[in-house]
């Protein structure tokens, strides 16, 4: 936490004037002893001892003007805020294998609640688009603020051969970058809008452009691939007549190209870790964390400790305690 004017804080001196001025007010001893014929009855009358109710009304009044003295200088604390400028690519593998269903219903079905998790977690203005591969790869949806369309995109998706994950990739980081390609020979990365892609595969690449070749074209954007690894191991395709086994995500490419790119890897064993996944992703790549100031909040807690101790004192007046 910073201060606008911290020489403010200068006035938290008065608190042990306050202390002592408290300190001094509270009952002393009696200096002598007066007898009583029944001591039981006078103990029944006194009550049992209330350390703490007695002190509490003051420690809350104290904490009050504490806050409230704090609040002068103007304090600073990082606050999260959504950035209008950033721009996701969602890119799902659609290969045949997402067909599996030991994750229920299927793969596909899960992954396709999860991106619509996403999307709607993200703050009305960040630009979202989708991109989806098997063999080949496709734009479902450019980068749009109309996540309605994005969403309508989702329900659209269909299944292929193959795994191009470097294709898919490419084809992420070609939305983002309008069409161009740009492998670092524009804006420096520092200038450029903050963009991310998040890439979903529940298998290894076996078409395209090598993975790993092309998350390097993607760091050189300054752009960041968010990973996430989507099967169990003893998946399989299964029909009426036959059964195909599933071998898996490659868990070791995707760590590669998100470690590349500076992003994270994430793994998904069910369709509730992986809702779990992107409603995280969705909360923390579209913002951005500022220094606001939070005067109004410390004077906000400043008054309600304040009626707080005006209401145990009123309490404790009326010996409801």
């Amino acid at each position: 936490m910073t201060f606008t004017w911290p020489w403010a804080l200068a006035a938290l001196l008065l608190l042990p004037l306050l202390v002592w001025a408290y300190l001094r007010g509270l009952p002393r001893p009696a200096r002598s002893v007066a007898i009583h014929p029944d001591l039981a009855l006078l103990a029944r009358a006194q009550g049992r001892p209330r350390p703490l109710h007695r002190h509490l009304p003051a420690l809350l009044y104290l904490g009050a003007v504490a806050l409230a003295l704090l609040a002068l200088s103007r304090p600073q604390a990082p606050w999260p805020l959504p950035d209008d400028r950033t721009a996701i690519m969602l890119v799902m593998d659609v290969s045949r294998s997402m067909q599996a269903q030991d994750i229920e219903p299927s793969r596909f079905v899960a992954a396709q609640e999860a991106a619509r998790t996403f999307v709607k977690s993200l703050p009305p203005g960040t630009r979202v688009g989708l991109a989806s591969f098997s063999g080949s790869t496709l734009l479902n949806a450019p980068p749009t603020r109309r996540h309605t369309e994005v969403l309508s995109a989702i329900d659209g998706l269909t299944l292929g051969f193959s795994t191009a994950i470097g294709d898919g990739l490419l084809e992420g980081l070609n939305a983002l970058s309008g069409g161009t390609g740009d492998s670092g020979t524009g804006p420096s990365p520092a200038a450029r809008p903050p963009a991310a892609i998040v890439l979903l595969s529940d298998g290894r690449n076996n078409s395209g452009t090598d993975p790993l070749q092309a998350a390097t074209r993607v760091k050189a954007s300054g752009i960041k691939v968010y990973t996430v690894g989507l099967g169990t191991a003893n998946g399989s395709l299964r029909s009426s007549r036959w059964s195909t086994p599933g071998r898996g995500f490659d868990a070791a490419t995707l760590r590669q190209i998100a470690a590349t790119t500076g992003g994270r890897y994430y793994e998904a064993r069910s369709a509730e870790e992986l809702s779990t996944v992107y409603r995280e992703m969705g909360r923390s790549l579209a913002w951005k964390v500022e220094q606001r100031e939070v005067s109004g909040i410390v004077g906000a807690l400043a008054a309600l400790l304040l009626l707080g101790s005006l209401g145990l004192s009123e309490v404790s007046t009326r010996r409801l305690l």
